[in-house]
């Protein structure tokens, strides 16, 4: 951490942060673990809460570091696009607290399209559809 503080204070980089794909308690622990991070950027989707939840575990705690979280999978590697379309994936990512940015693939450009109207006309989810995208 140390040679990254002095590459920041060099100037060589903005911003100091951390990823992860699988272990939200990886997280937790790596934001505990140090208090000058700028960004993490962790799997956030609406199928989240059922298994190994950065949405329950590590989210607060970036929440409560106060630092930019940038969300990852938020279409859970197309599976959610199953059950979910596109706008309602990206409106839940979108709707949890905390969250400053969705890293969204496309493959089409409509798909990109599609993203950028979703987030021109972006409406946070209310708790009671909130609960219904929960799957």
């Amino acid at each position: 951490m140390e040679a990254f503080e002095a590459a920041k204070q060099a100037g060589k980089c903005r911003f100091i942060g951390f990823t992860g794909h699988f272990d939200p308690e990886a997280h937790a622990a790596l934001l505990k673990a140090y208090d000058n991070w700028d960004t993490v950027m962790m799997p956030i989707h609406a199928a989240d809460h059922a298994y190994l939840s950065f949405e329950k575990i590590a989210l607060p705690v970036a929440a409560e570091c106060g630092i930019g979280v940038q969300m990852i999978k938020v279409f859970g590697k197309a599976f959610l696009l199953r059950s979910l379309n596109p706008t309602e994936c990206l409106r839940y990512a979108l709707s949890q607290p905390g969250v400053h940015v969705a890293i969204c693939g496309a493959g089409t450009q409509g798909q990109m399209e599609d993203n950028i109207r979703t987030v021109q006309n972006f409406k946070k989810m209310g708790s009671e559809e909130y609960w219904k995208k929960k799957m």
